[in-house]
């Protein structure tokens, strides 16, 4: 299934909304007038965690049986989705685990501890996907997706909904894909909301695999991925995102490291918004002017986090 009502979104929203902050619209003059649209950002990178995902894993975690909670649950993510779950967990009383390459950005490691969480590194994000299913195998742990989940998915919807709450003649919704959790979820936000906005995926032309999926009619897996947006690096789309994504996105971009590092720049200068790489991805993708928008459309993107390693920061910039 791949739709959502309205009263479900409501129910779900009623929730996890204990757990979430309600994160600012910002209205941007300087990015409006550069790119000769009407722009808000969606500051999720204000979100519990740095980022939006909380919003998936709480709604995930409270989806499952009390049995299953108790015996503990695991995930696969380089970062932001791993401390989504671990702050879930902590606040359900729910052991969590979590597989992150060897190469993790080492900021979101120590906090995806720091929320209480198991932390395995292993391998390239493909290696550790397949080690994350041993683990859960081995241990009788309940598997929670980093992206490719329709519970997950219902979760991010939240976030559509907030976005049209607050900008009712919005024309088009911008957010950055990786293994296309929260495109699936913005996607069923919107539709459940009957909300006509377009949705644009944007992602990193070294992550492509939403991309190629779309190109080939079906959900692929990448042999390879390099980026700095380490948060969009899935080893390829998600099969349920892909099919969302097929049947409600209007468009996808792809973009460069460099558009994203400009990005980052300008939020940073003129928004002060201290964002990550693929909390960027968004804006980069409405600046490259590759969005078929008219005019003085009404464009939210969103600012989908800001756990960025200092370390890293130097070199980007």
């Amino acid at each position: 299934m791949t739709s959502l009502d309205l009263e479900s979104l409501r129910r779900i929203q009623q929730a996890t909304a204990p757990y979430l902050h309600r994160t600012p619209m910002l209205r941007s003059d300087t990015l409006s007038r550069l790119t000769g649209h009407n722009v808000f950002l969606k500051a999720e990178l204000f979100q519990k965690t740095g980022s939006y995902k909380p919003r998936g894993m709480l709604w995930a975690l409270l989806s499952l049986a009390p049995e299953q909670r108790a015996r503990g649950v695991i995930t696969f993510s380089s970062g932001n989705a791993a401390q989504g779950l671990a702050y879930a967990g902590q606040l359900l009383q729910t052991p969590v685990t979590v597989a992150m390459p060897a190469g993790a950005n080492p900021t979101k490691v120590q906090a995806t501890r720091d929320y209480g969480a198991e932390v395995v590194l292993h391998g390239t994000p493909q290696e550790c996907q397949v080690h994350c299913r041993q683990i859960a195998a081995e241990r009788g742990l309940t598997y929670i997706a980093s992206y490719d989940d329709m519970t997950l998915m219902q979760g991010h919807a939240t976030l559509a909904a907030e976005v049209v709450e607050d900008v009712p003649q919005l024309d088009a919704l911008l957010l950055g894909v990786g293994g296309g959790g929260m495109l699936g979820g913005t996607a069923l936000g919107l539709q459940a909301c009957g909300h006509p906005a377009q949705l644009i995926g944007v992602e990193p032309e070294g992550a492509p695999g939403m991309q190629r999926s779309l190109a080939e009619g079906r959900a692929v897996s990448l042999d390879r991925v390099d980026t700095i947006a380490d948060g969009l690096a899935a080893p390829g789309a998600g099969a349920l995102c892909y099919d969302v994504a097929r049947d409600h996105v209007h468009d996808l971009v792809v973009v460069s490291d460099a558009e994203i590092v400009e990005a980052m720049k300008l939020l940073m200068q003129r928004c002060k918004l201290m964002v990550e790489p693929s909390g960027a991805a968004a804006l980069a993708g409405l600046l490259s002017g590759r969005c078929d928008l008219g005019k003085g459309a009404n464009v939210v993107c969103v600012v989908s986090g800001g756990n960025l390693d200092l370390q890293r920061l130097k070199t980007l910039l």
